[in-house]
């Protein structure tokens, strides 16, 4: 129990307890203390004073700390920072003027190494810049190498050369003035295809150019450009030449029977014991029978060298009925050859000219039939964009070098006509905006394909 006596008039805390005696009796234990606010107010401020005070010194103390550490950080970070500034601009890494805090010597140390790597790195890049521009600046083609974008990043002295102009970094194709070579370099950055190789004239000169993609995945590529101008004048000279010389000896073959005819009447009208009139008339049927063969080998001659813009412009045309009409003019040849065609029964309209169309089914019919063929099939398939006429044979077939060739002019092939026909046949197509290829049947013969522009009205 407690109470809270007054004693000398300073009131005191007691404390108190009774217990029992050994004697039976009971006895009091208290035990005073002094009880005032004011005391404990007192040793209550003293304890908040000094708390305060532990609390602001370690709060100077940790200050103070920080600053110390953060300028001991300072000096090693701001070190790494302009490291990394002058590595980024290309240049070397600047020792640090001091050896650095413990902590950072792993740090400096791979700082030191990645710009040993990055040097070398960057040595051998310039060594290999400096052995492509020279070999670019050797090089007579043009080398162009564009991103993505179509930009250039790469030019060499050539394609200034070609394009008559500084191939500036940085422009792209058609702000150069090239619009031709910027849409084919445009397709091909947004086409599948690995390599593109075309034809075009550029700054006045035939330029036959190739496209490759850069490797690395960066999306850009590479277009290399060769001025083939001399090249081509003199394969033409060549062709013109070679042409000449089969022409003159395909004129050659019927002046002989001529000149023998006309010897032969004027001996004939001397000699009082031949049939002068009968000899005459044998000899006036070869001599004007030659005459037909120079003329045919004339036209076809003209024709052949006539271009695509002289030409007539194609007209709607039903390709089916076409198609069907020349096998069935074939046919009446009744010399074994099986004719089997596959048109559909409604008009397939493409474009093309009907009489020249009729020639160049004529002249592959023809051909296949002289082939050695016993079954000849005719396929015209209908499409959306291009309307296609097949002619199969199982004839002796092309040999493969043959068929990059077949469709040049060869006048002595054959002892009777021009040799100008598919020549002249494939001249006639591509004048229509059409192509025409021929390929190795399977097994035995050929297949003439000719593709044709779809017409209105299919």
């Amino acid at each position: 129990m407690t109470a809270r006596p007054v004693v000398a008039g300073v009131p005191l805390l007691l404390g108190y307890r009774t217990f029992a005696t050994s004697g039976g009796g009971r006895a009091v234990l208290a035990a005073p203390a002094p009880f005032t606010e004011r005391v404990l107010d007192r040793e209550r401020s003293d304890i908040g004073v000094l708390v305060l005070f532990a609390a602001s010194l370690g709060a100077l103390a940790a200050l103070g700390l920080s600053g110390f550490a953060a300028r001991e950080l300072e000096r090693p970070v701001g070190a790494l920072r302009l490291a990394a500034l002058r590595i980024a601009r290309g240049e070397r890494y600047p020792a640090p003027g001091r050896p650095p805090a413990r902590e950072f010597v792993p740090v400096f140390s791979a700082f030191e190494r990645m710009d040993a790597d990055l040097a070398a790195s960057r040595a051998a890049l310039e060594e290999a810049q400096r052995r492509t521009e020279s070999v670019l600046r050797d090089v007579a083609s043009g080398v162009i190498a564009v991103d993505r974008d179509g930009r250039v990043m790469l030019a060499n002295p050539g394609a200034d050369a070609l394009l008559g102009r500084p191939v500036t970094m940085g422009l792209t194709l058609r702000q150069l003035g090239e619009p031709g070579l910027a849409a084919r370099t445009e397709a091909f950055l947004a086409g599948t295809n690995s390599e593109d190789a075309f034809d075009e004239t550029v700054n006045g000169r035939q330029v036959r150019g190739s496209l490759a993609h850069l490797e690395r995945g960066t999306g850009g590529a590479v277009l290399t450009l060769e001025d083939v101008t001399e090249l081509a004048r003199a394969q033409r000279v060549l062709a013109w030449g070679e042409m000449a010389r089969q022409v003159a000896h395909e004129i050659k073959n019927p002046l002989t029977p001529i000149r023998l005819g006309v010897q032969h009447l004027r001996r004939a009208r001397g000699d009082s014991r031949v049939d002068f009139a009968r000899i005459f008339e044998q000899n006036v049927e070869r001599i004007l029978a030659e005459i037909d063969r120079l003329d045919e080998i004339a036209r076809a001659f003209s024709r052949y060298g006539m271009s695509p813009g002289e030409r007539l412009d194609p007209v709607p045309l039903d390709i089916g009925a076409i198609t069907r009409d020349v096998v069935d003019l074939e046919r009446m040849a009744a010399d074994g050859v099986e004719w089997h065609v596959t048109a559909p029964q409604g008009p397939v309209v493409g474009l093309a000219r009907d009489d020249e169309l009729r020639e160049v089914l004529l002249n592959v019919m023809e051909n296949a039939r002289q082939a050695g063929a016993n079954r000849i099939d005719v396929a015209v398939t209908p499409g959306p964009e291009r309307v296609e006429v097949a002619v199969r044979d199982d004839g002796d077939g092309v040999s493969p070098d043959d068929l990059e060739r077949i469709f040049e002019p060869r006048f002595s092939t054959r002892t009777s006509g021009s040799g100008l026909g598919l020549a002249i046949s494939r001249n006639m197509v591509e004048a229509w905006g059409g192509r025409m290829h021929v390929e190795r049947a399977p097994g035995r013969g050929t297949i003439m394909r000719i593709s044709l522009a779809a017409g209105d009205g299919r």
